[in-house]
């Protein structure tokens, strides 16, 4: 009875162990099991498809091209703005047109003031007439000719400097702009207003930095255009075209001067610069479903591509020497 039961409890133990269908066929035997099964037509497809996937990386990264964009500063300056100064020191004595008034070549804008000129002016005048009088008196004094003929210059200058004290306007237009009023204190080169011709041109003046000038001049061989982003609308991309890169790359100071003297101070430039001129196709944008005027002095920012390469002269720059 013990024997038996010992015999029995290896068997119950072993039941516990494996499955009763696993011990029937280990009885039964038959052919062993491999621990990896690999299928042959899987791995040739597998092979296939890395080897294409591998050529087509290698043809992307040969053909696909990474482009380097230079930014520069863009001012916006309406070609047919006309802005309007003083060649003389003086008050504003008074203004003869106001904003959105159509002007002719020659009238009157502005007057500062003439008592001091019209003074002087009288006081020539006076004397010259006098002078007149007594060389038609002495006509053969060549002393008095010569007074006659020194008073006639200086008559002639008086008559120019009261001329000066009215600003006239340079070309037929539309004030648009008049900074000024009566009473201001003016110095020479001041604005006094503005003049819109009837077909502006808008012009967007880019300041880049200036070790892309070689490079510009690439882009104005192609005829690449050059992107516009303006503050305050950065979703809004406008093309511009090439109308003429400067000679030369100039300092900060020198830069200011093809912008005016309206945006002195206004711009931070660092460092030399190359001025672009570019050209937009009209004087209105498109920005979020909604057009836009362009005005004159907005500023944003240019893009222009100056060099592109392949990926794989960007992962392996040995390969541009190639």
């Amino acid at each position: 009875m013990n024997e038996g039961s010992e015999q029995a409890e290896p068997r119950a133990s072993q039941s516990l162990v494996f499955r009763r269908a696993a011990i029937e066929a280990h009885v039964r035997g038959g052919r062993e099991g491999r621990p990896l099964h690999i299928v042959d037509t899987w791995t040739r497809w597998a092979v296939r498809v890395s080897v294409i996937v591998l050529v087509f990386a290698v043809v992307f990264a040969g053909t696909a091209r990474v482009g380097e964009y230079a930014t520069g500063i863009a001012v916006v300056r309406h070609e047919g703005r006309i802005v309007v100064t003083t060649p003389v020191s003086g008050t504003i004595q008074a203004m003869s047109v106001s904003p959105g008034q159509r002007v002719r070549a020659g009238q009157v804008l502005a007057h500062l003031d003439d008592a001091a000129q019209r003074a002087e002016l009288q006081r020539v005048q006076n004397n010259y007439e006098q002078r007149l009088l007594e060389l038609l008196r002495e006509p053969g004094d060549s002393a008095r000719r010569d007074r006659l003929a020194a008073l006639d210059s200086e008559l002639q200058r008086a008559r120019a400097e009261l001329e000066a004290r009215a600003v006239l306007a340079p070309e037929d237009g539309l004030v648009s702009d008049v900074r000024v009023r009566p009473g201001q204190l003016l110095s020479p080169g001041d604005s006094v207003c503005s003049i819109e011709r009837d077909s502006p041109s808008t012009v967007v003046m880019g300041l880049f930095p200036g070790h892309y000038r070689p490079l510009l001049e690439d882009v104005e061989r192609r005829g690449d255009v050059l992107f516009l982003e303006l503050e305050g609308f950065p979703d809004s991309r406008h093309a511009v075209f090439v109308r003429s890169i400067a000679d030369e790359v100039v300092g900060p100071q020198e830069a200011m001067r093809y912008l005016g003297r309206d945006h002195q101070g206004t711009l931070e430039l660092s460092g030399p610069v190359v001025v672009v001129e570019t050209l937009m196709a009209s004087d209105t944008f498109r920005a979020e479903g909604t057009e836009y005027r362009v005005y004159d002095g907005m500023q944003g920012t240019l893009e222009a591509q100056v060099r592109a390469q392949t990926l794989l002269e960007v992962l392996f720059p040995a390969l541009r020497e190639l």
